[in-house]
Formats: structure tokens, C-alpha cells, sequence
């Protein structure tokens, strides 16, 4: 026992100091979990769009075909599966999947292959994530048979998965292809294509994130002939483009300065038809960081697809009003006998469709 109160007092002091001392040590450790609980919660997601050019070579069929369709998909998986991307759409892949999907060894999970044309739409994803709840839907309209895009022969449309990010984070993603070419005909259906789109993606509500890519076959540099793609994903659904807003500071109406510094042929270069738009949903953000145009090549340099690839890389943050979303996941299944029917059913359509237009050919071949 201390012998007067003196020693008392200098004994308290100095626990005291012990004391805070111990709590200011916890209170740095509480911090530092609170640093790295954080950190936790963000995920780096690297995402590539790509239109493959999957279509056989039909001017082979005259004579005039100087393409190698397969060798090109072969090419084209090579590079994508050495690129480090966590998912990878494509679209355009058609009846030469089997050579695209043999090199892509490192994309665990895919969507199923609906086959070439006809019959087939094209769209694909393949990722490190797993992929639920898959679901594909033709375009209301489409325009043309034999020409201005033929879209009117395979059933391209809306891919849409769920992206299992995992630690309960959920991304609506949808992959699309929009009717093709410049004719009037052509801009009515892709007008009609973005708002069929924009009411599904509203009408599954806001409780996840949401990421559409695709080739959109027009831009928002088009302005008032941008198709509605300004009016019905970037006003109707509250969309953003990871381009426009890393490389055009989120301006959406004036292009100027990329016509200044890229020229006027923005084709696979900015703002061009491949995109990836976003918005948050559920507490959890999506930030843009990259965004990039590149035409892929051959050892040769010839370009493996008339398209250049979009590649995005988003980070992926839970928020403080973060909810788990309640939806049902389910892994997609495949069932072959009503493949076979849809199949055989567009294959006849097709077929007549192609009779009737028998004269557009002359301006494919």
C-alpha cells in the first residue's frame, strides 16, 4: 500500500495515463477495422463488350468471300480469355460458338448458345460470376429480310441475367443487339427496340444495380436521330454511359471537343455504338474508372470484327442503405425439345420470309 497520499496520487495519475493510453490504442484498432471493413465492400469489376462477327461469310456463296469466320472466333478468344475481364458479352456469335467458347477456359459460367442463323440471336455471356435467372426476348419490332440488316431473321433482342457478385451484391445485366441500318424503317424498329427495353428494365424495379451493353447500332452524339436511346435509357431509365462520362465529362448533348480531338470518324473510336450504361440500385454504386475502344487484330493486322470492342471497368460499392434484394435465383436450363421446335418454327419462317424478298439479294451479294 502506497504510505501517504501523495503516492496515491502519482499511482493514479500513472494508471490513468495506462488508461488512456489502452483506449486510444483500441480506438486506432476500431478505426483500422472500420478501414478495411470498407475496403471489403468495394469490388473492381472489368467488363468487355463485343460485337464478334459470328455470321458466316455468304459471299463465299458467289465467290466473293474472303473471310475466315472461324479462325477469326478462335482469334477473338484467345485475346478475350488472356484479358483479364471478370465478364465478357458478345453478340454475333453465331454458328461458330464452339470455336469462340473452346479458347474462353478461363470464363467459368456462361449463358446457353441458341445456335447460328437461322434461329440463333447472337447475344452471349461469359464470366468468372456466376449467372442466374437468364432470360432472352425477341425485339416487338424489327426491320428488314434480306437487306437493311436483315434483322427480321434471327431473333435477336434482350439477353438478361443476374450477376452473382457475391457478399449479396446483384447486378441486372442485360446484353443487347438493336436493329441495324440507317433507312427509316430501320430507325422506327430501333426506336421501338430502346423502349421495349426501357420498360422491362423498369418494370423490374430499382432494388439491384443495372448494367445494359450491347450493340446499340446508333449513339447519343446523334442527337435528335439518336433513335430515342437519349429519351428512353438516359431520361426514361436514369442511365449513364461510362464513356461519355469519363471522356466527355457526362455531356450528353455537345460532342465537339471529341470531334476535335479523335476527328469525325468516331466509328469504334468515342462514343460509338458499343456501350455500357449504368445506374445504382439496392445500396450498391457503380463508379466508371475506364472505358476504352480497340479493334481487335490478327497476327496480320486485319481486324477480326467490322466492330471494335468496348471495355469498362466499374467499381462496385456498398452503400449505408445496402439491402439485400429477395429475388429467386435460378441457373439456367436448357430444354432441347422446345429448342428444337422454336428452332424448326423460325428456320420455316425464315425460309418464306427470304422467298418473298428473293430479289433483295442482289444487294447482299
Amino acid at each position: 500500500m502506497p504510505k501517504n497520499k501523495h503516492e496515491r496520487e502519482i499511482i493514479k495519475m500513472k494508471n490513468l495515463k495506462k488508461f488512456c493510453a489502452l483506449f486510444l490504442a483500441l480506438l486506432m484498432l476500431c478505426s483500422l477495422f472500420s478501414v478495411v471493413s470498407f475496403a471489403e465492400e468495394k469490388k473492381t469489376l472489368s467488363l468487355l463488350s463485343y460485337n464478334v462477327a459470328g455470321l458466316p461469310d455468304f459471299k463465299a456463296l458467289v465467290g466473293k468471300g474472303d473471310k475466315n469466320v472461324r479462325e477469326n472466333q478462335k482469334n477473338i478468344g484467345k485475346i478475350l480469355n488472356a484479358g483479364g475481364y471478370d465478364v465478357v458479352a458478345v453478340q454475333e456469335d453465331f454458328g461458330y460458338h464452339d470455336s469462340l467458347k473452346k479458347e474462353l477456359s478461363s470464363f467459368s459460367y456462361q449463358t446457353i448458345h441458341t445456335g447460328g442463323v437461322p434461329g440463333g440471336d447472337g447475344m452471349n455471356f461469359y464470366s468468372k460470376y456466376p449467372l442466374y435467372n437468364e432470360q432472352r426476348t425477341a425485339w416487338d419490332k424489327t426491320y428488314g429480310v434480306l437487306d437493311h440488316g436483315a434483322d427480321e431473321m434471327t431473333p435477336k433482342g434482350i439477353l438478361y441475367c443476374v450477376l452473382d457478385l457475391g457478399d449479396g451484391v446483384l447486378v441486372d445485366f442485360y446484353d443487347i443487339h438493336a436493329d441495324a441500318y440507317g433507312d427509316e424503317g430501320s430507325k422506327e424498329a430501333r426506336r421501338d427496340n430502346f423502349r421495349q427495353l426501357s420498360e422491362m428494365i423498369n418494370s423490374r424495379g430499382t432494388d439491384r444495380p443495372v448494367i445494359v451493353t450491347g450493340d446499340f447500332n446508333i449513339a447519343f452524339h446523334y442527337g435528335a436521330n439518336d433513335d430515342g436511346l437519349y429519351e428512353y435509357l438516359k431520361e426514361g431509365c436514369g442511365f449513364k454511359d461510362s464513356w461519355v462520362e469519363l471522356h466527355n465529362n457526362g455531356d450528353y448533348k455537345d460532342f465537339s471537343e471529341c470531334v476535335k480531338k479523335y476527328g469525325g470518324d468516331y466509328w469504334g473510336v468515342w462514343e460509338s455504338v458499343e456501350k455500357f450504361l449504368y445506374r445504382d440500385g439496392g445500396g450498391v454504386s457503380l463508379v466508371p474508372t475506364e472505358s476504352e475502344y480497340k479493334f481487335l487484330r490478327a497476327e496480320d493486322g486485319t481486324e477480326l470484327s467490322d466492330h471494335a470492342t468496348l471495355s469498362t471497368v466499374f467499381e462496385v460499392t456498398k452503400t449505408d442503405d445496402f439491402k439485400e434484394s429477395g429475388i429467386e435465383l435460378k441457373v439456367g436450363t436448357r430444354n432441347k425439345f422446345d429448342d428444337f421446335i422454336k428452332r424448326v418454327f423460325l428456320i420455316l419462317t425464315d425460309f418464306f420470309k427470304a422467298l418473298a424478298h428473293i430479289d433483295e439479294l442482289k444487294n447482299v451479294l
